[in-house]
């Protein structure tokens, strides 16, 4: 083999790495932020791993951290950044479910279990996410 067919395959090689380690992903978080709330949630719902996931999407200074229990109960803690903290702006974020459709209450032992989940994802987090008082 030449070395100029050498070259050619390692440039193939290394095109078909940089698509797939840098650019696919950087696509599909721009089209996952840009999808309804209803095709994120069964998105996120599959990307679940174990009984308890947490997913950050963020756009500049504003986002919404999703806590997704059991994968089929969702939370939704919409922030905005404030001196470097993310600060929760939904007033009560443990009364309901924002999924399923029919919006639930959240019993207390759901209550104690997602206050104590928050405060597990904030000990591991760098930037944490602080409630309303």
């Amino acid at each position: 083999m030449s070395s100029a067919a050498l070259v050619g395959i390692a440039a193939a090689v290394a095109a078909v790495i940089l698509l797939g380690i840098i650019i696919l992903p950087l696509i599909n978080k721009w089209q996952f932020k840009r999808m309804p709330f209803d095709q994120q949630v069964r998105i996120l719902m599959k990307q679940a791993k174990g009984l308890v996931y947490f997913k950050n999407i963020s756009s500049g200074s504003k986002g919404t951290l999703i806590y997704v229990k059991n994968k089929r109960k969702i939370l939704t803690y919409p922030w905005i950044l404030v001196e470097g903290k993310m600060l929760c702006t939904k007033e009560n974020p443990f009364d309901v479910w924002d999924y399923p459709e029919e919006h639930p209450e959240l019993t207390d032992d759901e209550i104690k279990q997602a206050v104590e989940e928050l405060e597990k994802y904030n000990d591991k987090s760098i930037v944490k996410l602080y409630l309303q008082d």
